[in-house]
This record gives C-alpha cells, sequence and structure tokens, in this order.
C-alpha cells in the first residue's frame, strides 16, 4: 500500500512541477491558442485607449444643477414655467379686432341721431350689462357688438314712433374700460399645485409645465369666460429655477455602498462609474422632477484613486490604490512584498480593457532586477496582480494536503479508514509504533 501511495503522489507531484513554465519575456495567455510573446507596445496596445477615471466609495464630488441655455433673469424661448417662478400676467386689449368689439361692463357708449341731434347720449355699461336710454326704457348692451345694439336700438325708436321715419342713428364705443383687464393683471408666483390666481377668473390657472406661449393661451382662455372679449396676454417669466436647483448643489461624499443622497432625487449609485456616466444618470433622475431639461455637473474634488488588486505569495494580499504602484513590481512591493514561496519569474497580470476584453498577462519579473524594465508591466486601474507559487512550495503543499492530510501517520493508534486520492476511492492502514510502556499496538485488522 505504501508503494501505491509513492507511485500515484509522484505522479501529481510531477504534474503540479511541470505545468507552469518560465519565460524570459512578457507573454499573452490566449485561451484559444499558444501562448504569445508580446512587447510593451503591444500590450499598450492590447490594452486600449486609458480608461475614465471611475468614482470609488470615499470619493468627494461636487454636484451642480443647471438648466439648458439658461441665463439668469432670461429664460429662454423654450423654457417652462417651474413652481416657484414668479411672472408678471398682463391682459390687454385686441385693437386689432375693433369690429367685432363686444360691449362689456364699463364701456362707454356714444349714440348718434342723424336727424335729431337732441337726441344724442353717451351711456356706460352698467354692472348689470344693460343702458338706460330716455323714451325707449333698457337694453342689454353687454356681449352686443356695436352694429348690434344699433340694430336694436333702431328697432326700439321705430316701435315708439318718436321719430317719424329712419332714427338714422349711430353707435360708437368712445371708450373701453381698460381698469376692467388691469384688475385682473397681476404679478403672481406659481404655487406647489402649478397653479396661479388672478382676480376676477373663476378657476386657478395651471401653468407649471407650460411654454409661456402655451401660459398666455391658458390663462386667455380663462379669462374668456367672464370677459366679452378674449384678452391679449402677456407674460415676463423670473425663473425661479436657480434657487430651486440651489438645494440639489452640494458637496457629497460616496458611501459605503457606493451611492450619494440628492434632495429631491433620492439616491443615486455613483461608484464605479465614470464622470460622464454619473451626469447622464442625473439627467434622466431630473426628468421627473423639474419640466426643463438639466445638465447636471459632476466634478471629483477629492479622489481616492484608481484601485489595483494584488494577490497571490504577497505579505499582504489587498486593494491598493494605483497612484502608489505603477508597475506589477513596485504593486508587489507596495503589497508587504514577496514571500519564500513567491515565484516572480510567473507573475500573471490580469486587465480588462475599454471594450470589455479581457487579457493574461505573464511576466518575469526576476529579470526587471536585471534591469529589463520591459518585463516591469505598468499598471492601470483595477488590474490584478497575481504571484503563483514557487514549484517546491507547490511540492511541499503537495505533501501537505496529499500525504500528511489524507494519510494521517499517527504514532498512537493503528487506524483504518477511508481516503481519497486525486479522486480516486483508497484503503489504507497506518503502520504500527511501539511505545515505550513495554507493550505493542497491533493494527486493525477489520479492513481490507
Amino acid at each position: 500500500m505504501r508503494v501505491r501511495y509513492m507511485a500515484m503522489g509522484g505522479l501529481l507531484l510531477a504534474a503540479v512541477l511541470g505545468g507552469c513554465a518560465t519565460t524570459d519575456r512578457t507573454i499573452l495567455l490566449d485561451p484559444a491558442g499558444e501562448p504569445i510573446t508580446v512587447t510593451p507596445e503591444e500590450i499598450e496596445e492590447l490594452s486600449g485607449r486609458e480608461q475614465p477615471y471611475l468614482v470609488q466609495v470615499g470619493d468627494e464630488i461636487d454636484l451642480a444643477f443647471f438648466i439648458r441655455d439658461y441665463h439668469r433673469d432670461k429664460a429662454p424661448w423654450n423654457y417652462r414655467i417651474e413652481v416657484g417662478d414668479r411672472m408678471e400676467v398682463r391682459l390687454n386689449q385686441d385693437t386689432d379686432t375693433r369690429l367685432d368689439y363686444r360691449l362689456d361692463v364699463g364701456d362707454l357708449v356714444g349714440i348718434a341721431f342723424l336727424n335729431n341731434w337732441e337726441l344724442n347720449v353717451t351711456r356706460t355699461v352698467r354692472p348689470d350689462g344693460k343702458i338706460t336710454f330716455d323714451h325707449v326704457g333698457e337694453i342689454q348692451a353687454a356681449g352686443l357688438t356695436a352694429r348690434e345694439l344699433e340694430a336694436r336700438l333702431d328697432a326700439m325708436y321705430r316701435e315708439t314712433e318718436l321719430i317719424q321715419g329712419d332714427p338714422y342713428l349711430t353707435v360708437t364705443v368712445d371708450f373701453s374700460n381698460p381698469d376692467r383687464l388691469e384688475n385682473i393683471s397681476r404679478d403672481v408666483m406659481v404655487r406647489p399645485d402649478g397653479k396661479i390666481r388672478l382676480p376676477g377668473i373663476k378657476e386657478d390657472v395651471h401653468v407649471a409645465g407650460l411654454t409661456v406661449d402655451e401660459a398666455c393661451a391658458a390663462v386667455q382662455r380663462k379669462a374668456s369666460e367672464v370677459l366679452q372679449n378674449p384678452p391679449v396676454v402677456s407674460m415676463m417669466v423670473f425663473p425661479f429655477i436657480n434657487d430651486a436647483l440651489a438645494a440639489m448643489n452640494r458637496r457629497v461624499l460616496v458611501r459605503p455602498d457606493g451611492t450619494v443622497t440628492v434632495p429631491r432625487i433620492g439616491q443615486i449609485q455613483v461608484a464605479g462609474y465614470s464622470v460622464d456616466e454619473i451626469e447622464r444618470n442625473l439627467a434622466e433622475a431630473c426628468e421627473g422632477v423639474i419640466h426643463n431639461p438639466v445638465e447636471p455637473s459632476v466634478e471629483v474634488t477629492r479622489a481616492t484613486g484608481g484601485r489595483i488588486y494584488v494577490g497571490g505569495e504577497v505579505g499582504m494580499p489587498d486593494v491598493y490604490p494605483l497612484e502608489a504602484a505603477p508597475s506589477a513590481l513596485q504593486a508587489i512591493i507596495m503589497a508587504g512584498g514577496t514571500t519564500d514561496r513567491s515565484r516572480l519569474n510567473s507573475v500573471l497580470v490580469i486587465r480588462r480593457n475599454p471594450d470589455g476584453r479581457p487579457f493574461v498577462f505573464k511576466t518575469n519579473l526576476n529579470l526587471a532586477f536585471k534591469g529589463h524594465t520591459e518585463n516591469d508591466i505598468l499598471l492601470r486601474p483595477f488590474d490584478v496582480v497575481y504571484v503563483p507559487k514557487k514549484m517546491v512550495s507547490r511540492a511541499n503543499l503537495f505533501v501537505q494536503q496529499y500525504i500528511n492530510d489524507i494519510v494521517p501517520f499517527d504514532n498512537s493508534l493503528g487506524v483504518t479508514g477511508t481516503y481519497y486520492l486525486n479522486e480516486q476511492r483508497v484503503r489504507s492502514r497506518s503502520r504500527n509504533v511501539n511505545f515505550s510502556t513495554g507493550f505493542n499496538v497491533v493494527p486493525s485488522l477489520s479492513g481490507n
């Protein structure tokens, strides 16, 4: 049985010792083919352009939010009104449609008779919309054009027979009451519900999210419900957006979970993203917050730097800042140096280029100590430097794991057990040892 152990152990030990050949130059380990010798220039070409800095946990970033094409106190033509904006709303009479003008409360109307000038009068449309004339009584004037009122008065005077024949009267609007529109015009602020309130209009007008032209049309529609003539509405908007976004502008620290908190947006992941990617993500997050397109600005004010990963047979395997270790050899030194089991002639550098393609380079860093600096690969963020074990270390590891651990030579008792070596089932029996007590410990014969 002991001979069987030695035979199988020798086969595995030979496989371990022969499994990793050394090289004097850096090679590319290609899973699809044979290892390819590469130069530093070829490594640089395979790695592609250098990746942008990715924000890390512990970084400090400045967040600023702006409205596209916005200048202070001057909204762009396509600006959409936001909550908190101040605006001057002014209503004026449309003088271009004078012939279609409909009389309204407070208007001054003149009635002139061609042949009976003594009947000429001037009347003001009362709050009830009516006008009173001598001899003919009251007549509803509000809502009529001058020509329509003229026709009604003509018929009424004919009925009274106060004037013989055709009255030959003319109605003119001598004065349209400007106070009526001025009383509705106001300087207002857009409430949190997105509406504004104008006196004299029955319902509040929703303007948040509308352009200035759309808001003017909305006010005109509401005002036309209480006015006889659609007014001309103009607005001067003073955006509150600077102050509204000011609460979102801040300097934040990237938390251990890789997120930051932005008012009105909430938590957003930033660790592992470049500055450009964070800006795009923030712009998308702002789409449901305000009505105008937001252009976020992200600036890394304090960076922990790019990270590299050093593992294998080094003193302190861990994640380290790239700035402190620009090359593979320097990374190993920063990670506590080598151990007595380190194999520097087969160090692996694992890299993923910006296109996502992974590459594994094997280099002989022993030659770097002899002046062959081309073997000392310059590192990039998120590179992995792995130092494998020496052949002897592997052999010792084999003895420890597959001989001592699997076949326990116990110096106290005879033991029978079932063990596994390289996935093969083996039955064994421990050797016998005489103790100084003077009696022999006999091995168990129950196993085969």
